[in-house]
């Protein structure tokens, strides 16, 4: 009897207080509470709400999300622990969301990525606006105009690279498009010369371990229990983020220091400036400049990759498509050396190529922000409360039926100007919308497209299988679970233009 007592006086002391707070968390969150049940949405548990729903393999995360817009259609409520998620995908309202200032913070789950590259640009926080203030001019159309040379150097090494791979031999183009992407990268938003973007420290253990280290955040994110510091620790995720973390530290401040001895012998003109100087010259602390520069070189570099070696891929599996591609290239640009802005503005077969290689495997699957102060959607039926995070689905709307036919399949031309004029204009959004949307969309766009015309002028791409039959995932980004394999060969003297 005594240890009946003494058992139940232990499980009274343990549970009250958490049936207390539980009681008083409900009636402090009452107005969310109400405004959540009307928002269709799976069950979830006590406490640790739809958590468990998400917990799987990173190339199951995008079906996942799928499923639940198939049950609960274009609004679909979900919780992960006391967090309330609400998943829009109506284009509409992803617009007017995107665009308000009632949403214009970026969610908790940024809130994973700042011990790599803090509370800036990429995560919001009180500084963001400051800080691509002071980078957006390195990012503009004049800017890049004037970077297009390296563009075109970067992508010919790149050409001469791939052009001299065994023709019968698959390979994963994605490392060599990635070390071309990192020095473009180097010589024009980190503002080094060529010699010092081959002598970064650590920049190579870097560029090949990302992908690990996107990993470690993303698992972090879907794992309830690695938000416990302790069990974070135990399992050595800990470690490997302290070691990730060293590395970016000692190649972001090798950069800072190159930039600041280059800046005691040379003057760099206003239009060329890299974000680096730009930063050293708004007198950021050594601190901010170190995550603000990993924050845009990986974003820039790792991401233009995937994008310029999925371009290549869908060329390799699509050759009347890559035949199309060659001769406009030919017809519009022929055997000049370097590519033009002006001149990639015309390539519109391969504009639409690029295009669906955006919607079929957009790079960031989805975009998270804080809802601020309460806003309708859905023709006012359904009201954001204060505190909730908003999902936009990009990748799920990319694919959405009521907007592509066929959206499990690519085809290139969905993108041709009939079939745009006659689909939502909102329902395709690569490269986010607002205030807040992707910085460098325009560098991207003519990095990637500079590369990919300098290597079909004179490399013919191949690959087996289908590409609908590739399996994708989500690790922050989404990319190829196997790699973007393929094959190249040279094309024949008469039709080799560089």
């Amino acid at each position: 009897m005594h240890f009946y007592f003494e058992t139940t006086k232990l499980c009274l002391t343990v549970l009250l207080p958490i049936i207390l707070y539980w009681i008083h968390w409900r009636w402090r969150h009452r107005r969310m509470l109400e405004l959540a049940a009307l928002v269709p949405g799976p069950p979830a548990l006590p406490i640790l709400g739809n958590a468990l729903f998400f917990m799987a393999k990173s190339e199951e995360q995008l079906d996942k999300l799928a499923r639940l817009s198939e049950t609960y259609g274009q609004y679909v409520k979900f919780w992960l622990g006391p967090e309330l998620n609400i998943y829009v995908k109506n284009p509409t309202d992803v617009k007017n969301l995107l665009t308000s200032n009632k949403v214009n913070q970026k969610g908790p789950v940024y809130e994973f990525m700042t011990a790599f590259i803090g509370r800036g640009i990429l995560t919001g926080g009180p500084s963001w606006r400051l800080y691509r203030k002071i980078a957006t001019p390195t990012y503009n159309k004049k800017s890049v105009k004037i970077f297009n040379a390296v563009f075109n150097a970067e992508a010919k090494e790149l050409t001469n690279i791939l052009s001299s791979k065994e023709p019968t031999k698959t390979f994963d183009v994605y490392y060599d498009v990635l070390n071309c992407t990192t020095q473009c990268v180097c010589q024009t938003l980190m503002g080094l010369s060529k010699e010092d973007s081959k002598n970064i420290k650590y920049l190579h253990e870097v560029i090949t371990k990302t992908q690990s280290m996107y990993s470690l955040i993303f698992t972090k994110m879907t794992r309830w229990w690695l938000h416990i510091p302790f069990i974070y620790w135990l399992t050595g995720n800990k470690a490997k983020e302290r070691y990730f973390i060293r590395l970016v530290d000692e190649m972001t401040s090798d950069i800072l220091q190159k930039r600041r001895n280059a800046l005691q012998h040379e003057t760099v003109s206003e239009d060329v400036q890299g974000v680096v100087d730009r930063f050293i010259s708004h007198g950021l602390s050594d601190e901010e400049i170190k995550l603000e520069t990993f924050c845009l070189f990986t974003t820039s570099q790792e991401a233009s990759a995937k994008i310029a070696s999925a371009v290549l891929l869908f060329l390799a599996h699509l050759p009347e498509w890559q035949e199309k591609v060659y001769k406009e290239i030919l017809e519009v640009i022929g055997q000049d050396e370097n590519v033009s802005e002006e001149q990639l503005k015309k390539l519109q077969y391969l504009d639409m190529v690029y295009k669906e290689v955006l919607r079929y495997m957009s790079i960031a699957a989805l975009i998270q922000r804080t809802v601020e102060e309460e806003v309708t959607i859905d023709d006012g039926k359904i009201t954001l409360p204060v505190g909730t995070s908003l999902v936009i689905p990009i990748h799920d709307l990319h694919r959405d039926p009521r907007y592509w036919e066929d959206p499990y399949k690519v085809k290139p031309e969905r993108f041709l100007p009939e079939n745009v004029k006659s689909r939502d204009p909102n329902a395709f959004v690569p490269f986010s919308l607002g205030p807040m949307d992707c910085l460098g969309r325009v560098y991207a766009t003519t990095l990637i497209k500079t590369l990919v015309v300098k290597v079909i002028r004179r490399v013919h791409l191949e690959a087996d299988g289908r590409l609908e039959d590739l399996k994708l995932q989500v690790a922050i980004s989404v990319k190829y679970v196997d790699g973007y394999n393929l094959r190249a060969r040279k094309r024949r003297p008469f039709n080799a233009y560089t």
